[in-house]
């Protein structure tokens, strides 16, 4: 069985989550797609389709929705949503599945799973979550990965498998933000003249193509979507914000999410 996984990730987690995903399913044969530098994927010959993004202001970010509308119109094609999360997953979840059933597929499973916070306003508060997943969620993600495994030998055996809803969580109730609003409350950037090395990995890590190099950062406002990735993933810290300077980066998982998702062995990350 033939397997993709269309993985949107800001600093990290998120794909973290997927490649456990793709170890761990082995009725599937999955390989990752990223949704920001691959393009428009071929489905032809995929028999199960994965799409995955993280919360964005209780909702997926903007990139993935422009994402799915990108996609040819399915016929009931198999495919699961999944999310991390830090602080609130909102209707995360919920509007994946509507968007993906939208394109014409048939979702079959669902997840979030909780993951230490890469949005800096959060960090710079003390709302990290850095021990995240705990043992209860961890264990809730292995039997999703479980579910999806069963999925795969039900589907190579030629067994229709329904259509599942995400289930209701906790803030499934709060309204998703409208996805200007994570720009207003960026606001604007700014780049210490002292701290760019003009690297330009910047610009490589927008994923709305919001940056040029001349040679330092210069920020396309009305393209940017506020993701903060720029932000995280600046290695010497010199964009800014009118709030936010020096504090509350997540350029990269850490230590204890590899850990628990199994990235501490070398060979996992192959």
């Amino acid at each position: 069985m033939k397997g993709l996984i269309c993985c949107y990730s800001g600093t990290g987690n998120t794909r973290l989550a997927c490649e456990a995903i793709a170890r761990g399913v082995e009725s599937v044969t999955f390989e990752l797609f990223d949704v920001v530098r691959d393009g428009v994927p071929d489905l032809t010959g995929v028999d199960l389709v994965g799409f995955a993004a993280f919360a964005d202001f209780l909702g997926p970010p903007m990139r993935t929705k422009t994402f799915l509308q990108s996609l040819p119109a399915q016929r009931g094609k198999p495919a699961f949503v999944f999310d991390t999360y830090g602080g609130f997953n909102g209707k995360t979840l919920e509007l994946l599945y509507r968007w993906t059933t939208a394109q014409g597929f048939r979702v079959v499973e669902s997840h979030a799973l909780h993951t230490p916070e890469n949005y800096p306003p959060m960090i710079r508060r003390g709302r990290t979550f850095a021990d995240a997943p705990n043992p209860k969620e961890l264990a809730a993600f292995e039997g999703f990965i479980a579910k999806l495994d069963a999925i795969g030998h039900a589907l190579a055996a030629g067994e229709e498998v329904p259509r599942r809803r995400p289930p209701s969580g906790l803030f499934r109730f709060l309204p998703a933000t409208p996805r200007s609003q994570s720009r207003r409350t960026m606001g604007g950037k700014h780049v210490d003249p002292e701290l760019c090395t003009e690297c330009g990995v910047c610009r490589e890590a927008c994923p709305y193509g919001a940056i040029e190099l001349t040679p330092r950062p210069v920020f396309n406002r009305a393209k940017c979507w506020g993701c903060w990735a720029c932000y995280n993933r600046c290695p010497t810290r010199a964009i800014y914000t009118r709030r936010l300077r020096g504090a509350g980066h997540y350029p990269e998982p850490n230590a204890a999410l590899m850990a628990k998702l199994g990235a501490d062995d070398p060979l996992a990350r192959g």
